[in-house]
């Protein structure tokens, strides 16, 4: 990942550069996308537009996914919104380092929290916590770094152009490879099984995440359930996995502070 930015269009432009990578898996995941969409009788228009304002690609695809095997309204309702519960992790998460933002600052950056935005972007703000000195340091290592809260807090200010530099990367580049779905869907070879890339961009993020034994926790219960619920129809096993990853991790959390 990149430095440290002096202004924030460098902090901007670092979220863009740190977040480009990932692009690799998400770029054929929107192809995936525009494709089922055209598949489930979604007119193009649609497709994107949805791109564009909903910007959330797993919901999106589960649910033209549902719409061709012909689920009902409350099905597909429901599947999207606990599919997105993870959402509320993320930004409660986020929550401490943007409160002093203005509301318009939170709302933008509300819309662009993402999977792969929230990876970079928590990172981000992680390591430059972790290089600020502890409150209870003391002596000369103190006075080494008697300048460096200054610093620290001018970075501070400006780490949320960062994040919206890494959420800004994704949502043009979850346009683009929409668009590009809807185009050519027709004309790419079947043998090329885009379908990988679905899975493949969620274990990249969980590289980088998976740090904490919350977030452990709450991956192997997940993918456990998702296992065993395979079987249910219209992606109920998906949200039965979610759910039973949620519990893991909060339960693990609260038996961590309780430990303390």
């Amino acid at each position: 990942m990149a430095g440290s930015g002096t202004s924030a269009g460098a902090e901007f432009l670092a979220g863009c550069r740190d977040e480009a990578p990932l692009l690799l898996g998400v770029a054929p995941f929107g192809m995936i996308y525009g494709i089922a969409a055209l598949s489930a009788g979604v007119p193009a228009w649609l497709a994107q537009l949805a791109s564009a304002v909903v910007f959330a690609g797993a919901a999106q695809l589960v649910i033209v996914q549902m719409l061709a095997a012909g689920a009902g309204f409350l099905p597909i309702a429901l599947t999207s919104g606990l599919l997105n519960l993870r959402h509320v992790l993320y930004s409660a998460s986020m929550a401490e380092y943007v409160r002093h933002l203005p509301r318009r600052w939170r709302l933008l950056l509300a819309y662009v929290l993402t999977d792969e935005a929230y990876a970079v972007a928590v990172l981000r703000y992680q390591r430059r916590e972790a290089a600020t000195p502890p409150h209870g340091e003391s002596g000369a290592s103190r006075n080494t770094a008697s300048t460096q809260p200054v610093d620290n807090a001018a970075h501070a200010d400006l780490r949320h152009w960062y994040f919206l530099g890494a959420g800004f990367t994704l949502w043009a580049g979850w346009q683009l490879s929409t668009a590009a779905g809807l185009l050519f869907g027709a004309t790419i070879p079947a043998a090329w099984e885009l379908d990988f890339a679905v899975p493949l961009t969620f274990i990249a993020l969980l590289t980088l995440l998976l740090r904490e034994r919350a977030g452990q926790a709450a991956a192997l219960v997940a993918a456990l359930g998702a296992l065993a619920f395979a079987a249910l129809p219209y992606k109920l096993g998906l949200v039965a996995a979610i759910l039973l990853g949620l519990a893991a991790g909060a339960w693990t959390v609260h038996r961590l502070e309780r430990a303390r």
